[in-house]
């Protein structure tokens, strides 16, 4: 590996090196400089006690500083372009993760189907619940948080073992009314046990659509007999459509306000939050937050 310094930047580099003497840069220059001489990285590595890993990480990102010089001809600092970015008003956040097989057509002609059955809903004679299941896990999470300068904010941490089985359905049209089980595995029988509430909550509603996944215990065969001659029917998602099954909203609620926001120390704590937030769900917003609007996605549009 080379650094492939021009004279400017060799120059600029001393000078760093020496106005950093006392902090972590100066390191960083000084990899770039023995490069410059020829050095081979576990040369460097060992004469500056750091491992390759670090060294290669160097070189690359001072690599990474070139491309505004060669594009546009101009230069700036790690800092000075994290500015022009932002006032060029782009943020910097995580990514948005997209299944690979999202299929924007398919997920089309399911809204579109959709609509038929939320115009039944309308007229009176359905009901329609989104169903999944979720599996919190007894676990520390972290996060940012605002500390001062050079230090840390320790955070207690659990073993992460132990997880909470849920398996719930929510009405579209009134939020705030969930139908839960916990199980200690989400099955056939878990499903079963969560569509008896769901019967008893709705004995005269008509039909009770109940869109769900393909997840297996859906289309499990003693399951599928059970429910002939009742007036469940479950309408199976496209593969790969996370983005509509509405109850995946509530599930990301949940974890925003209840599993990362708090230490608990036992699962007893843990599994004691997750199941009160559900008696409480009327003092959430979640009308605005489960609307039926969706984004279709397409993962060929996406490179």
């Amino acid at each position: 590996m080379h650094a492939a310094l021009t004279d400017a930047q060799r120059q600029h580099l001393r000078q760093l090196q020496r106005q950093r003497r006392d902090d972590d840069g100066y390191v960083k220059v000084t990899v770039l400089l023995l490069f410059d001489k020829g050095r081979t990285p576990a040369s460097v590595a060992e004469d500056l006690g750091l491992d390759q890993a670090t060294v290669y990480r160097y070189a690359a990102a001072f690599a990474a500083l070139g491309w505004e010089q060669e594009t546009f001809h101009v230069t700036f600092s790690r800092s000075g372009l994290t500015e022009l970015l932002h006032r060029l008003g782009f943020p910097y956040k995580l990514t948005t993760p997209v299944p690979c097989e999202a299929n924007a057509a398919a997920q089309q002609a399911f809204l579109t189907e959709l609509a038929t059955l939320e115009a039944q809903v309308e007229a009176g004679q359905a009901v329609l619940y989104y169903a999944d299941a979720a599996h919190p896990t007894h676990n520390t999470r972290c996060t940012r948080a605002w500390c001062p300068v050079g230090a840390a904010r320790p955070l207690l941490t659990v073993s992460g073992r132990e997880r909470v089985n849920l398996n719930a359905a929510v009405n579209a049209y009134q939020p705030t009314q969930v139908l839960l089980d916990e199980a200690n595995r989400v099955d056939a029988q878990s499903t079963r046990r969560l569509y008896q509430q769901l019967l008893a909550t709705h004995p005269t509603a008509g039909t009770l659509y109940v869109v769900c996944d393909n997840a297996r215990y859906y289309k499990n065969k003693g399951l599928t007999a059970w429910l002939h001659g009742k007036p469940i029917v479950q309408v199976f998602l496209p593969p790969y459509s996370p983005n509509l099954n509405l109850i995946e909203r509530l599930w990301k609620y949940l974890r925003q306000k209840i599993i990362n926001t708090c230490f608990y120390r036992t699962k007893g704590q843990f599994r004691q939050a997750v199941l009160h937030f559900f008696t409480q769900l009327a003092e959430h917003d979640l009308t605005s937050l489960l609307t039926r609007k969706y984004h279709i996605l397409d993962s060929q549009l996406i490179s």
